[in-house]
């Protein structure tokens, strides 16, 4: 069962089919490709990310949470964890990896500090895991601002994907 919380503007919920169209889209915006490496995001990768979205629930008793805005009803994005084994050679890959993404529409009204709050606020309460960590593009500055927000500091780099990553490391109930 995937925990239903609640924002001032936002809701955190689970995939629902009908959100795939504006997750795809959100995907392929060449913002949202520019600031996750410029990795080019097809149809189908955006169903499997998808997929793994709503899957990593039932696996892990963590995952990511959908984003819907209040107002709108709209599907907004994402936040959480999840187990992606990434193929970057970390000594934490197998932790539980915090994640964040918000339609490219909608950057600069701190909706991602929002989501992030209560999502860590649940993981801190519910998650026996020690750490968490999170991967992000050296460019995507706003993104690093973020993470350091939330007790994330910098810890190894390393390529992903051909391309450098850095990494960040956040202990439990670290804000």
């Amino acid at each position: 069962m995937i925990p239903l919380l609640e924002t001032q503007r936002l809701l955190l919920r689970g995939y629902r089919l009908e959100d795939f169209p504006e997750h795809a889209a959100i995907w392929s915006h060449p913002r949202t490709t520019r600031d996750f490496g410029t990795y080019v995001y097809d149809e189908e990768t955006c169903w499997l990310r998808f997929m793994r979205n709503w899957g990593q629930w039932a696996m892990f008793g963590y995952g990511l949470w959908a984003l819907e805005q209040k107002s709108s009803g709209r599907y907004v994005g994402a936040v959480g964890l999840l187990q992606a084994k990434r193929a970057i050679s970390v000594p934490y890959r197998d932790a539980p990896e915090a994640a964040w993404l918000v339609a490219p529409d909608l950057h600069g009204q701190g909706l991602a500090s929002e989501a992030l709050t209560a999502a860590l606020n649940w993981v801190d309460a519910n998650i026996a895991a020690p750490q968490t960590w999170c991967m992000i593009n050296p460019e995507n500055l706003i993104s690093q601002k973020v993470a350091a927000r939330f007790g994330y500091t910098p810890a190894q780099s390393g390529e992903y994907k051909g391309k450098p990553m850095l990494t960040f490391l956040r202990s439990r109930g670290q804000a």
